[in-house]
């Protein structure tokens, strides 16, 4: 089954009915019975769905109300986030999404592993598991491999269980969803590390990592301390 022959749902509302299902779930149906029961009953209140985290293909009737369309690209990138209530925080934050959707191979990035921030380049994008007829998408993962100091501190040579995904050496690699890897030049959508703006620095605490300009040039850091002084923010940076 092709990942383009459905229509994509995410829970955003626990349903009253069947009452284990949580919102943070991703679901679909086949995109032609969706469009025919859409155009033939216009008072449709429920949709036959089936969700992609269950083994076995089960369809649900599931109230419109308690869900969201996806396109392909936005369910695929969140079917990789777990837990549920994460995977809808994230679909809520919009530009969170968008960026890494302007993800590509070659792309330098920071990934969190393990509590700490890796800098890294992305050398492969895609699916775990491959898709097969009960789940047309498995979720699309970013394979990074770690540069500079940060080599060595990964889990893998670019291979997960039996399929090689990209190469590198043993342990330089990691694989991750988007929740955790964000581009080191920041896009006009991704969150800024700008060091003057107040809002910004309230979410930075002493022994973050962060990116910032010197003199036009791009350089990375720890942050050592932070103060305010007539009244604005400012962060002490060890390079």
């Amino acid at each position: 089954m092709n990942s383009s022959e459905c229509v994509y749902f995410i829970i955003t509302e626990k349903p009253k009915t069947p009452t284990h299902i949580k919102p943070g779930r991703i679901c679909y149906m086949r995109e032609y019975r969706y469009r025919s029961e859409v155009s033939t009953r216009s008072s449709l209140k429920r949709l036959s769905v089936e969700f992609l985290d269950l083994q076995y293909s089960v369809p649900y009737d599931i109230d419109k109300a308690c869900m969201q369309k996806l396109n392909a690209d936005e369910a695929d990138l969140l079917l990789a986030c777990q837990p549920e209530s994460d995977r809808l925080n994230l679909f809520r934050n919009t530009d969170a999404v968008q960026t890494a959707l302007t993800l590509t191979v070659g792309t330098e990035v920071m990934v969190e592993e393990n509590g700490e921030k890796l800098r890294g380049i992305i050398r492969y994008i895609g699916p775990m598991n491959d898709p097969n007829y009960s789940h047309p998408i498995t979720g699309r993962y970013f394979g990074i491999e770690l540069q500079g100091a940060d080599k060595g501190k990964g889990s893998t040579n670019g291979t997960f269980r039996s399929k090689k995904c990209f190469s590198c050496e043993k342990n330089c690699g990691v694989f991750a969803p988007f929740s955790r890897v964000r581009p080191v030049v920041p896009t006009s959508r991704s969150p800024s590390m700008s060091m003057h703006h107040t809002q910004q620095t309230e979410s930075i605490i002493p022994g973050d990592s962060v990116m910032f300009f010197i003199n036009d040039e791009f350089r990375f850091g720890m942050v050592v301390d932070i103060k305010e002084e007539a009244g604005k923010p400012m962060v002490r940076i060890s390079t």
